[in-house]
């Protein structure tokens, strides 16, 4: 197993620059997530040497592989629609990348029933692209990749032409697939359930940058900028109007309503509020129980919105609410959600607000 490591790399346009340093740490999975045209698959091109960065460095494994040609970076890739040859059967499809080795006759017959026992798919050697499901298609794409025996393989939005069902399905394939034989993998999307399902850690890239890279669970709770959380969907984001000081508390006051900051202090007299927000998870809110809250002593933020509307979501409800003109979606189980068009208290534990900038 190897690690992957993007040095300061850079590729510009006249209208877009991409900008990366990113680590997929050896034998794990680096999800890429973003919204369309951030970025994502050109850095990816770049890694496997189809796009030449303007600076920067591609490491895999120690090895410095930015000026190599695509064939000797020891880098595979799985394309977003499969790239499968129609007129090859699977075992024609997986020996395609296998015959600059020339390997006799037996020989390559044994690497296809390894490779193919190895996702599944023993049996199908016989079958034609067009007798598969999307599925089996993407693991003969995976087994293909496979075989020239890369150290690090990159995911170029492989689902995304799939039903739902078969896409959580196969995202379960690919983990345990990445799990069991070792590689180190990159996996770009734009679907952020997907991301966060599969990445090790998660690269948040918007208009060319990685704002964020961490474990998918910090990039959701502890998100780095305005613009993190906002793409994240974790919770709402609400511009600070003043920063005041309560008996050694500092207390965000907005629109909506008002924050204590547990363990933060305003360092700089001259902090000024602007483009600073308050943020904290959307199921951290609850309705306003005075009672507990003043029997327990904790502290709270307390604001109050309207719902405008209440999506039934399984176990849960997400509603899109109204507070002080912002909008943003709270989720609550569904005993505590409010109905279409109610106005209701909220309390969140102070100890799970935080600040934000937009940067």
């Amino acid at each position: 197993m190897v690690s992957l490591e993007l040095r300061d790399l850079v590729k510009s346009w006249p209208d877009m620059t991409v900008s990366a340093s990113l680590v997929a740490e050896a034998g794990t999975i680096l999800a890429v997530a973003g919204p369309s045209g951030c970025g994502k698959s050109t850095l990816l091109r770049m890694v496997a040497g189809l796009i030449k960065p303007d600076s920067g460095n591609v490491i895999v494994g120690g090895r410095d592989v930015t000026a190599a040609e695509p064939h000797t970076r020891g880098i595979g890739m799985v394309f977003q629609d499969h790239a499968l040859f129609p007129h090859l059967d699977v075992a024609g499809n997986v020996a395609y990348g296998l015959r600059r080795l020339h390997l006799g006759r037996a020989d390559l017959a044994e690497r296809i029933s390894r490779l193919l026992a190895a996702v599944d798919l023993s049996g199908f050697e016989h079958r034609k692209p067009h007798e598969l499901s999307g599925g089996e298609r993407q693991r003969v794409a995976l087994a293909r990749t496979l075989a020239i025996e890369p150290s690090v393989v990159l995911f170029d939005e492989p689902l995304s032409s799939l039903d739902a069902a078969l896409r959580k399905r196969l995202r379960s394939d690919i983990v345990e697939e990445q799990r069991r034989l070792g590689f180190t993998a990159v996996y770009v999307t734009h679907d952020l359930e997907e991301a966060m399902a599969i990445g090790d850690s998660l690269a948040i890239m918007d208009s060319g940058r990685v704002l964020q890279c961490n474990p998918p669970r910090t990039v959701w709770s502890e998100p780095a900028c305005v613009k993190v959380a906002r793409f994240m969907g974790s919770g709402p984001c609400l511009p600070v109007l003043r920063l005041e000081e309560r008996l050694g508390v500092l207390t965000a006051c907005t629109a909506a309503g008002e924050f204590p900051l547990a363990g933060l202090a305003i360092q700089d007299p001259g902090f000024r509020p602007e483009n600073t927000y308050v943020f904290f998870e959307r199921s951290a809110a609850r309705p306003h129980a005075s009672d507990a809250a003043a029997a327990s002593g904790a502290s709270y933020g307390k604001f109050s919105a309207v719902c405008l509307r209440a999506d039934f979501a399984g176990d849960a409800v997400d509603c899109l609410m109204d507070s002080g003109g912002e909008l943003f979606t709270l989720r609550f189980d569904r005993e505590t959600a409010p109905a279409a068009g109610t106005i209701t208290s909220y309390e969140v534990p102070a100890g799970r607000c935080s600040l934000l900038t937009d940067s």
